[in-house]
């Protein structure tokens, strides 16, 4: 999971695309960039490097990323560390000037690559998907015309959606052309976009009327003062020119089924997806949550959210057990989030820094411990350690996720089933695993009835994979050697 930006118009562009991405830091924090364009002088510029945004790019360098449009990208990495050289967001010189980003995971990659190589004669230096994207988009483009049409980018687009099995929503700026967004069929990774009127000021540097911007969630546009903004439709290809002219056509029209965890745990509870807001949404899931608990009479003192993200679920929760909610778990905010971490060493070394107890309200107390979602367990596990060493009585673990017993293939990073706690352990198992008194998860169908009708991707709960996973071992495998060459690395 990434969070990708966009900008065209604003010859602020470089920098607009940096404060946008900061408000999407939690999609990823092993590497950050940003990438402009200036029409003038038909140079590219670029900053990026590892680590979280502040750390990767330094403020003042963004008054040297000169031109009207942008591109910005912070990583989770899928394929356990990265290297300098495949930062997103990358660039290719051929056809016209391609930068480009993305959000997502191929599953065929080595196919595609091999076909490229064999075919097309084009070597693919990095283990970063984005790479073969481009190449393929670079194939299909044509070649010599000195202004790109729309059916040139929309034939070129479906090219791509026939050689490529994954999920991906991507943003891409041709050199003198214009910005073009569009995700895989199934829309299953986010992607919004949105304008804004130019300033005064603006205009002075600018030939646009309109400032336009794509990013993976809307607030993050919303912050920058954009407006309008609305979902790219699955299969949908974005393609706004330099003299403002904005295209839109959806070329596949496979049913929707938006990443369900999008909304569980990675999105920021103030954005809206598919007309669902976060927020409301995980208030919607401690209802539901409550209702259940109702039933089981637990003899329950205090309901304690895992901060963040269950946050939401935990307060409706409480109201309907009727119990009271406390934050006993102070959470350190320049900790990682530990379950996109890369490695497992890492992760349990996280959690010791991530949090601090407030051991007077913990105290002989039965605490309902509420989390997002039950991934590995290594979370869970060392948090009711902290409250168990506090002196609490006994620790309900409840999640606001129905089991998670299946991998992700999509670009989040389970890929390997012995790895999920619920694969293969009853809740009795797995509540000893982790030292909780008991362990409880939403049922699948108060999640289904939270989406009001809203069809999901749900593969990692039910097994029913929408996109082809047929070579989903060799893309692990491919996954498994590029950690072992990217050495140090913890296992």
């Amino acid at each position: 999971m990434c969070g990708v930006i966009g900008i065209l118009g604003t010859p602020y562009a470089a920098r607009e695309s940096y404060l946008g991405l900061l408000m999407l830091q939690h999609r990823g924090q092993d590497s950050a960039g940003v990438m402009s364009y200036d029409e003038q002088t038909k140079t590219f510029y670029s900053e990026k490097n590892l680590g979280h945004i502040k750390e990767a790019i330094a403020e003042d360098s963004l008054t040297h990323l000169y031109g009207n449009s942008a591109i910005a990208h912070t990583r989770y990495s899928t394929i356990g560390q990265i290297r300098k050289d495949e930062i997103q967001p990358m660039l290719m010189n051929y056809p016209y000037g391609i930068l480009m980003a993305h959000n997502g995971n191929l599953i065929n990659s080595q196919e595609v690559k091999d076909e490229l190589m064999k075919k097309n004669k084009r070597f693919i230096v990095s283990k970063n998907d984005l790479e073969i994207m481009m190449n393929l988009l670079a194939e299909e483009l044509p070649k010599r015309s000195e202004k790109l049409n729309f059916t040139d980018i929309t034939k070129a687009i479906k090219v791509l959606y026939e050689k490529i099995n994954g999920a991906y929503s991507t943003v891409t700026y041709i050199a003198d052309q214009g910005l073009i967004a569009f995700k895989d069929p199934k829309s299953i990774r986010p992607l919004v976009w949105g304008k804004r009127k130019l300033t005064t000021e603006e205009k002075k540097s600018s030939s646009f009327n309109f400032s336009y911007a794509v990013a993976s969630e809307s607030k993050s546009l919303e912050f920058l003062g954009y407006s309008d903004i609305q979902e790219l439709k699955n299969g949908e290809v974005l393609f706004i020119d330099t003299n403002e002219k904005i295209f839109q056509e959806q070329i596949s029209c496979e049913l929707p089924l938006p990443c369900m965890f999008e909304w569980i745990y990675f999105a920021n509870a103030d954005s809206k997806i598919w007309e669902h807001n976060v927020y409301q949404f995980r208030l919607k899931l401690g209802n539901y949550l409550g209702e259940t608990l109702k039933k089981k009479n637990l003899p329950i003192d205090i309901v304690v959210p895992v901060p963040d993200t269950s946050r939401p679920s935990a307060i409706t929760l409480s109201e309907v057990l009727q119990r009271p909610y406390r934050e006993v778990l102070i959470k350190n905010r320049y900790a990682q989030r530990t379950f996109i971490l890369n490695s497992q060493l890492e992760r349990e070394k996280a959690i010791h820094l991530k949090m601090n107890v407030v051991k007077e309200e913990v105290k002989d107390k039965n605490i309902l411990l509420v989390d997002d979602s039950i991934v590995r367990g290594t979370t869970s596990k060392k948090i009711i350690q902290l409250l168990k060493r506090s002196g609490a009585k006994k620790v309900y673990l409840v999640s606001t996720c129905p089991p998670i017993i299946k991998p992700c293939y999509y670009g989040i990073d389970f890929p390997h089933e012995e790895d999920l706690l619920a694969a293969n352990k009853t809740p009795e198992q797995m509540a000893k695993t982790v030292g909780a008194d008991a362990v409880f998860f939403l049922p699948f169908k108060k999640l289904q009835q939270a989406f009001s009708g809203r069809k999901t991707c749900d593969a990692c709960l039910t097994g029913n994979y929408p996109i082809n996973i047929d070579h989903a071992q060799e893309m692990i495998k491919t996954r498994v050697t590029h950690e072992k060459s990217n050495l140090p690395r913890f296992s």
